[in-house]
């Protein structure tokens, strides 16, 4: 099975998961990848983060067996009237940039382990 990830993004946060170990990473923007408009405004910063943290939380041994991970997106602040097309490109293309097969946005409720996969298989 390949690995599933859930990252939930805030201005200058990000908490990703593994769904299937349940391991969870709180990682910090230094620099900033948020401005007072965009979620995520510098997005080099943004996938450097992403990155390091889909590194750290997929072993090694693990990424040669079950490489790429399938990834849902969260946004969690900076949703007034919806995404836009424009926004909802940044974020697909956040996921990709870190090597994820399959990329997927959510809005609405924070989901458990299932209701991740639920939404990956869509």
């Amino acid at each position: 099975m390949r690995p599933s990830l859930y990252l939930k993004l805030s201005c200058n946060q990000m908490h990703l998961t593994h769904v299937q170990s349940a391991r969870t990473l709180h990682l910090h923007a230094d620099p900033a990848f948020s401005n007072v408009r965009l979620l995520v405004a510098d997005f080099a910063a943004a996938q450097q983060l992403l990155q390091s943290g889909v590194t750290e939380l997929l072993p090694r041994r693990f990424l040669r067996l079950s490489w790429p991970p399938q990834l849902l997106i969260q946004p969690l602040e900076r949703l007034e009237g919806g995404l836009s097309q424009i926004e909802e490109r940044i974020l697909l293309e956040l996921g990709l940039g870190c090597g994820a097969r399959k990329v997927r946005l959510h809005l609405g409720a924070e989901l458990d382990s299932a209701g991740v996969i639920a939404k990956l298989r869509r």
